[in-house]
């Protein structure tokens, strides 16, 4: 199981957590998110095999173009409206592309086969207004009805006490989970020994 974690912000945080050594770090450039990543340089820090995910959400792509350049992004994540074309065009600047999809009680089913070609992950976060970092989870199993094979990440919600409620998911996709506001301190600021006490638990 892999580990993705989002909304980082603080340098020494940042360095406190890639210790950790996760799979992927997040970086959100949505102005109206509380972990907005603003003047933020990254070009000090080693990263060593942690990928670094930047979070857009209905950017426009000569914007998310520079970011990718500017912060050496390894993955860009899309959390709005965007359309399967923009997809593909974010994909043409060498990055890979996970495509969220917000849940409520059902599977967008269409959306979801709409995306099937141009996304290399699908993340499966909880429907909210601020497009995530709510702590809040939707039913999971709900993902067994899924009818991609696209391998995805969790999000919404996951804590060390909810890793039991993993197993109500028999889908060959799952490939990780994606954490934030559960593991935080204040926004933007994770607790490590929280974070330790994870990576111990997967």
């Amino acid at each position: 199981m892999k580990l993705k974690v989002c909304g980082m912000r603080e340098v020494k945080n940042i360095k406190s957590v890639l210790a950790l050594k996760p799979d992927l770090m997040g970086f959100i450039f949505y102005p109206k998110s509380k972990r907005f990543v603003d003047a933020l340089s990254l070009e000090d820090i080693d990263f060593g095999t942690t990928q670094k995910v930047g979070v857009f959400v209905n950017e426009k792509l000569n914007s998310l173009t520079e970011k990718v350049k500017k912060f050496d992004l390894d993955y860009v994540q899309l959390h709005g409206d965007e359309s399967p074309s923009y997809l593909a065009a974010v994909k043409y600047l060498g990055v890979k592309v996970i495509k969220v999809f917000r849940i409520l009680d059902q599977l967008p089913i269409d959306q979801i086969l709409a995306f099937e070609q141009e996304a290399d992950y699908f993340l499966y976060d909880t429907l909210s207004l601020e497009y995530g970092g709510s702590g809040k989870n939707f039913q999971w199993n709900i993902l067994n009805e899924s009818p991609s094979s696209k391998p995805f990440w969790l999000s919404g919600g996951v804590s060390i006490e909810s890793l039991k409620a993993l197993g109500l998911i028999d889908h060959p996709g799952l490939t990780g989970i994606d954490v934030n506001s559960k593991f935080e301190d204040q926004p933007g600021m994770k607790n490590i020994e929280l974070l330790r006490a994870l990576k111990k638990a997967l």
